[in-house]
């Protein structure tokens, strides 16, 4: 018998382990690079849904805040041309002015420099002080579905010591008859009452206000009919259905809670009939 050479056989055999090794490498590899690939892809692709979203999510807030400012200068242009707008450049509203020295308080109300100030110079007694225009006789004791809007700002106070806004639909014969009231605090609580001389004051809302301002805050109003509807500084904090009080004056206030001294100020008083 031929015998065959055991060196030849081990070549052999080797040089097949080898090419089995690199294939196995050499599929390993592929796989390897398709992984990698793939997860690059898939990193690629994630970031640029996340950017589409973030933009398209960047677009939605530029397109709701330019729809706030153009609805704000709509409504601001609306303001503008209510039936009396009073900038306080002058007293021809016939709002109440004058030197105070009475039980509750002494100081002065008065119109200057395109403001209506109300100077409190030392408190007697913590009070609530109102004011009325009368722009007719009629509008004096009968209003009743209106617009209205005031800007108010606090001065020399600490926070929460003094409130500032509007009395309306206090009864003719008085506000121990009836009627509502709807202030700004400056410590951003507003405060939403009736009140009556039998049953006092009865809170309908105390809650707060989270678009502030330190400076100028407008208040508005909007009556119709038993719904009222209460914004400030342009959005709206309440809405509400009450029938207690039909008809009635519509009143500036403040309201002093510590015997401090403190100014008030208003400025841009509108109103429109409705």
């Amino acid at each position: 018998m031929e015998n065959k050479d055991m060196s030849e056989d081990k070549k052999g055999f080797f040089q097949n382990d080898l090419r089995l090794v690199c294939s196995l490498l050499a599929v390993y590899g592929i796989c390897i690079f398709g992984l990698i690939a793939t997860t690059f892809w898939g990193f690629n692709n994630l970031r640029e849904t996340i950017s589409a979203n973030a933009t398209s999510t960047a677009f939605a807030l530029a397109t709701q805040q330019t729809n706030a400012t153009a609805t704000a200068v709509v409504r601001s242009t609306e303001q503008a041309q209510y039936e009396l707008v009073d900038r306080f450049n002058s007293n021809v509203n016939n709002w109440e002015t004058g030197y105070r020295d009475n039980e509750y308080w002494k100081g002065n109300m008065l119109i200057e420099e395109g403001v209506y100030l109300w100077d409190v110079q030392e408190t007697k007694k913590t009070f609530i002080s109102r004011a009325s225009f009368y722009t007719n006789d009629y509008l004096k004791d009968n209003v009743k579905d209106f617009d209205a809007y005031v800007d108010t700002k606090v001065l020399d106070a600490k926070d929460g010591d003094v409130c500032s806004g509007f009395i309306f639909r206090k009864s003719p014969d008085g506000f121990d008859a009836g009627g509502y009231y709807f202030a700004l605090c400056n410590d951003s609580y507003v405060n939403i009452s009736f009140r009556t001389e039998k049953d006092g004051w009865q809170n309908i809302a105390y809650l707060q206000n989270f678009n502030y301002y330190e400076g100028w805050n407008r208040l508005e109003i909007i009556a119709r009919g038993t719904h009222f509807t209460f914004l400030i500084n342009g959005e709206l904090i309440y809405e509400m259905d009450d029938d207690r009080q039909k008809v009635g004056k519509l009143e500036l206030v403040i309201e002093l809670n510590n015997k401090v001294p403190a100014k008030v100020l208003f400025d841009n008083f509108g109103f429109q009939s409705r």
